[in-house]
């Protein structure tokens, strides 16, 4: 009755995807059931195979004295199969008719064989993907339930929850959707799950593999991925070689590499930044495509930071829903008080207690140490009210505020006014003593040196043609350009200012 098991076991193999040896082992462990329950549950039956044929024995020990025959043989019987028998050996019988099997037989064969083959297609497909775990995957859209997608996969189906999808992203049947796989397990009856996600940073450091070797090679790292689906995406890179270009390696000519996962993610915007070890320049670049004026680190250790950039730029800084801001904000993991230059202008108390006053007025000669004076501490400004601003008396936070109180009502509010005034003009004016007052001008001497105003207005007006000049967009990839441009610096395209 076994005679055509090796030709369906070979149709089998190929439907099933599944090695002949693992089928063998179930439909062994499927006939032995079967035999059992026709002949007896105290029977040892054996298969074995010929060119995937099964051949069936009967199994029976050896004894003097038989008492059970399913279980048993005499020695005399053994002798006749084998003359070197001994007791307590088992012989194997050949059964050369196994009778018909009963319908209820039949059917539990059949039952207990499609129940191993069904857990074998699961075990499979569970170890075959949780090995591809972390990967990328392509399938095609199957069908869609409660708004949650079913991939085919082939061998299965890939399950993309409506949370990782894309609100970009609409499908019909047969549409490929490439995804990452993030999760794989069984579910309660023991079929395995295999989840899927198209929103999560991984899938985009996964496109960014694929689609530019440098990344791929470990040449340019990706520290950081966020992502707002459907809307924006920041990814930071940095260069193991400092003759590569990280952003540059990642646009590609024209554009044409990041233009790739863009396609595949829908048209979604995507800012590459550089990664920096210093904090300030590593924002700065966050805050692509604006340009802020000044980063200020408010608390190095709460990882707060005040933002200034052009009123102009503030929509560009913020972003769709804000969405801009919060990104870099993501990316960086600092917290961002954002600040236009007109907040700055008319608040100017904003920042009376980020910056000293003797960091803004400096007798130092030096070229260099003055800008950088003006690089880590001074607001860009359009005009001379913000300077002014900065020497206001409230600023001078080290002082005695009670007496900045009395000269400031006293119509005492200029920091230079102050710093010329004669000892006995001070007390006339505010009835303060005269030893309070001196002790007070000597104090404010030895912190504040007054330079001159041209050559301090100069620095600003040179940073203020600065700002303006690059206020402009790539209109391919957002990138920073200046009138000066004839192609974009990034993605490469021809550039034409009117």
């Amino acid at each position: 009755m076994f005679e055509n098991v090796g030709h369906n076991l070979q149709l089998l193999s190929e439907e099933k995807d599944i090695s002949i040896e693992l089928l063998k082992e179930v439909i062994e462990q499927t006939m032995i059931l079967a035999l059992r329950k026709e002949y007896g549950n105290d029977i040892n039956f054996h298969i074995h195979w010929d060119n995937n044929n099964p051949t069936v024995y009967r199994g029976a020990i050896v004894v003097d004295i038989v008492n059970n025959r399913n279980k048993e043989i005499s020695i005399e019987e053994a002798k006749r199969l084998d003359n070197n028998i001994t007791i307590g050996d088992e012989v194997l019988i050949l059964l050369d008719h196994v009778k018909e099997f009963s319908r209820i037989g039949s059917n539990t064969a059949k039952t207990i064989f499609f129940q191993k083959i069904t857990e074998l297609e699961k075990n499979l497909i569970y170890n075959e993907f949780k090995r591809r775990e972390n990967q990328l995957v392509n399938g095609y859209f199957q069908r869609e339930n409660r708004g949650n997608i079913y991939v085919n996969l082939g061998k299965t189906e890939g399950l993309l929850l409506k949370k990782d999808q894309s609100p970009r992203e609409h499908y019909s049947v047969g549409d490929r959707i490439r995804a990452y796989i993030y999760k794989v397990e069984n579910d309660r009856s023991g079929h395995p799950t295999i989840y899927l996600t198209r929103t999560k940073a991984d899938f985009i450091k996964k496109l960014f593999e694929l689609e530019i070797p440098e990344i791929a090679d470990g040449t340019i790292e990706i520290k950081n991925v966020v992502r707002q689906a459907g809307l924006k995406i920041k990814v930071a890179v940095a260069s193991n070689k400092p003759e590569v270009d990280p952003v540059g390696a990642c646009i590609g000519q024209k554009g044409i590499r990041i233009q790739s996962i863009i396609k595949e993610i829908e048209g979604e915007k995507i800012d590459v930044v550089k990664w920096s070890k210093d904090i300030r320049e590593y924002i700065y670049e966050a805050m692509t495509p604006a340009k802020p004026t000044r980063i200020i680190i408010t608390d190095p250790d709460k990882k707060e930071a005040m933002i200034i950039i052009p009123d102009e730029q503030l929509s560009l800084a913020l972003g769709r829903n804000g969405y801009n801001v919060k990104l870099a904000s993501q990316i960086t993991g600092y917290t961002f008080d954002l600040k236009t230059e007109t907040d700055i202008k008319e608040n100017p108390e904003l920042l009376k207690d980020l910056i000293s006053l003797n960091q803004i007025f400096s007798d130092n000669d030096s070229e260099e140490e003055n800008n950088d004076i003006i690089e880590e501490n001074e607001i860009v400004a359009e005009d001379n009210e913000v300077v002014n601003s900065l020497y206001s008396l409230h600023s001078v936070y080290s002082m005695d505020k009670d007496i900045i109180d009395v000269l400031v009502n006293s119509n005492i509010n200029s920091i230079e006014e102050l710093y010329h005034m004669a000892v006995e003009d001070i007390v006339s004016r505010t009835q303060l003593e005269q030893t309070v007052v001196e002790e007070f001008i000597n104090q404010l001497r030895e912190f504040v040196s007054i330079v001159d105003s041209d050559e301090m207005y100069s620095d600003y007006e040179t940073i203020e043609e600065e700002v303006v000049e690059e206020v402009y967009e790539c209109p391919n990839c957002g990138s920073r350009i200046t009138e000066d441009m004839n192609k974009c610096p990034n993605c490469g395209i021809e550039l034409a200012f009117e």
